[in-house]
């Protein structure tokens, strides 16, 4: 693989880092475990003039709870996430989720905050954020915005960022213990493989733990653009989980991955695999309980 020339540009400090971006974040890209990065600059799908590096940066680590919330730092490894304590106690399906990702050295190498920003459909951490209700802290030099996770992504590979931006937390719903969840995904290979098809499910059942109280279900890598399947959720919502609903609910979501996208993303053949994937993560929920 032949790299691209360019200057390599790190800081230990967040300010100094958003001083550089703001006069040369047009012609820059970010890097923290680099491992999508490094394959565009390889395939010379890009060629910047600089490459900032973010893990020296204190301010963009660790994992910490905040009342109802879970604060992430952009640059946690998807090794972090997977073995984080808190993460295994209240948010769970995250930690599943990136327990999938690619091979143990990808896993120590990649950070949440390249999955998020490289905004591949295939992003195996996005379903679970989705679910999660997340959003995202945007700063740039002298200036800061909440937005939520959904409203980041523009289409493959193309976010809201601006050139002097970048994602500085990812903010996580707290879940209650015992929640019902699951993450699902379907890949040529266990690792190494980008997912073919990914879903993400967490229920909230009644105190007897028989009705479903709410249902928050995402797919991934079936849509340009992540997405919350409501109508699928409004069916498993106040329901007991027979396979008559679950079956209806996961009937909805291959219905409506057709129409958020089109079939060059989800050919019809693959319908009943989506169909099959959902009612194994819902199943797979319940019995987690």
């Amino acid at each position: 693989m032949i790299l691209p020339e360019f200057d390599y540009i790190t800081f230990s400090s967040l300010d100094d880092t958003l001083g550089f971006l703001a006069g040369y974040g047009d012609e820059s890209k970010i890097v923290a475990g680099g491992t999508d990065l490094m394959i565009k600059l390889g395939h010379g799908e890009i060629k910047p003039h600089y490459v900032v590096n973010l893990l020296d940066i204190q301010e963009l680590k660790g994992i910490q709870v905040h009342g109802d919330r879970i604060s992430i730092g952009p640059t946690v490894t998807h090794t972090e996430l997977a073995g984080s304590p808190i993460l295994r106690k209240f948010a769970p399906v995250l930690s599943q989720g990136a327990g999938f990702i690619g091979s143990p050295q990808i896993r120590n190498q990649g950070t949440i905050g390249g999955n998020i920003g490289n905004a591949s459909p295939a992003a195996d951490t996005v379903p679970a954020l989705m679910v999660l209700n997340s959003r995202l802290k945007i700063i740039r030099r002298g200036e800061k915005r909440w937005i939520p996770l959904a409203d980041f992504f523009v289409k493959p590979h193309q976010t809201v960022l601006a050139g002097d931006e970048l994602i500085a937390e990812i903010e996580v719903e707290k879940l209650p213990e015992h929640t019902a969840f699951s993450f699902e995904r379907v890949a040529r290979r266990r690792a190494l493989d980008i997912a073919q098809m990914s879903v993400a499910v967490v229920l909230f059942m009644d105190e007897k733990g028989e009705r479903i109280r709410e249902a928050r279900i995402a797919p991934g890598s079936v849509t340009p653009r992540p997405v919350r399947m409501r109508e699928a959720e409004r069916i498993l919502h106040g329901q007991r989980a027979s396979d008559e609903v679950i079956e209806r609910a996961a009937a909805e979501v291959s219905e409506r991955a057709i129409d958020e996208t089109d079939l060059q993303w989800l050919p019809e053949y693959k319908k009943p695999a989506l169909r099959g994937l959902v009612i194994r993560a819902i199943r797979d929920a319940l019995e987690r309980r």
